[in-house]
């Protein structure tokens, strides 16, 4: 597989968990519970970290996938320390992500046995 695509992969991966992680909870839930607040900020930062690999090259053939949002979270959440903003992280699990799962999956080719 090449690197862009394990990326792409990795990208899949990691937003998967977000879903699951923030499936059937409520924002007042989520704001309450800290391992679950904790596990989809780092899974949306391993998903930006990610996508900062991927090539330039790619990333200008597939524009309908927002770089530059996605490594800019990572970058929020990583280095603003305690200013994470719980809300946008929320909102990122509840629309964004799914939306970028939807985006992702045609460009990740299917493993093969």
């Amino acid at each position: 597989m090449a690197h862009d695509e394990t990326l792409l992969l990795y990208m899949l991966e990691y937003a998967g968990y977000v879903v699951e992680s923030a499936k059937g909870v409520t924002w007042e839930e989520f704001l309450a519970d800290r391992e679950k607040r904790d596990s989809v900020v780092l899974q949306i930062s391993n998903i930006g970290e990610a996508a900062n690999h991927v090539s330039d090259a790619f990333q200008k053939r597939h524009p309908e996938i927002p770089w530059s949002n996605i490594i800019g979270m990572r970058h929020r959440m990583i280095h603003g320390y305690k200013l994470v903003n719980y809300e946008m992280v929320w909102k990122a699990a509840q629309q964004a992500i799914p939306e970028l799962i939807r985006l992702l999956e045609p460009l990740v080719p299917p493993e093969k046995p």
